[in-house]
């Protein structure tokens, strides 16, 4: 694996709580837009049926996620060290996250760096760009250590594909979603999206409505 850091023709800055400007301009959060617009019932019929201890095991899922992220974006960086401290039940998943690197990605371009689509004005931070091995187009990944595929993923994965077109001038493109599993570590589930263009759709309809509510606020 090679990391080959990608030019940019658009530099988005982040701020505080996932706030975004280009050359002065807000720009609106990818995530933010689709956590505010678009209902998760999976989640909500979870709720439910737990009850008081909800919030003890969304707090748990919560640190092993960032934990995750954090040891990945580490790796693919080139700094093999940093997650020395992780709880010993986690480590099996970051090495299969690093498997899974080494495995499957040539070339690595940026690893958790703003992109930003100045005709939609919305920006976004995916986990990884780069480029899978024998392939030409490049791929965004997003690693999540969530229990299914989720139509959010597909709306962020399609909102960051625009978004790295305008940013890097590249073609668009692959999207993949690398599932880490909690409760079976060692388990990776990758998803090569399909359908772009009318996962687009959906975040750009949610991207009107989210902007609708803003008005309106």
């Amino acid at each position: 694996m090679a990391i080959s850091p990608r030019e940019r023709g658009l530099v988005p800055v982040m701020g505080p709580d996932h706030t975004y400007r280009l050359d002065g301009r807000p720009l609106v959060s990818v995530t933010r837009v689709i956590g505010s617009t678009l209902r998760a019932p999976d989640l909500e019929e979870w709720l439910k049926r737990t009850g008081m201890q909800a919030d003890a095991i969304r707090d748990e899922a919560a640190a092993f996620g960032k934990s995750v992220h954090i040891a990945l974006a580490a790796y693919a960086r080139g700094d093999r060290l940093l997650d020395l401290d992780l709880p010993e039940q986690w480590r099996a998943t970051v090495e299969a996250g690093r498997r899974w690197i080494d495995k499957h990605l040539e070339e690595v371009y940026a690893v958790e760096e703003p992109v930003a689509s100045a005709r939609y004005l919305y920006a976004g931070t995916p986990d990884l760009y780069g480029r899978r091995a024998g392939r030409k187009t490049p791929c965004l990944i997003d690693w999540k250590t969530t229990g299914a595929l989720y139509p959010s993923h597909r709306a962020q994965l399609a909102a960051y594909r625009q978004a790295a077109v305008e940013t890097y001038g590249d073609r668009p493109a692959e999207r993949i979603v690398v599932r880490l599993s909690k409760d079976v570590p060692g388990t990776v589930f990758a998803h090569v999206l399909d359908k772009p263009e009318t996962d687009f759709a959906l975040f750009s309809y949610l991207l009107g409505i989210y902007r609708i509510l803003q008005e309106g606020s």
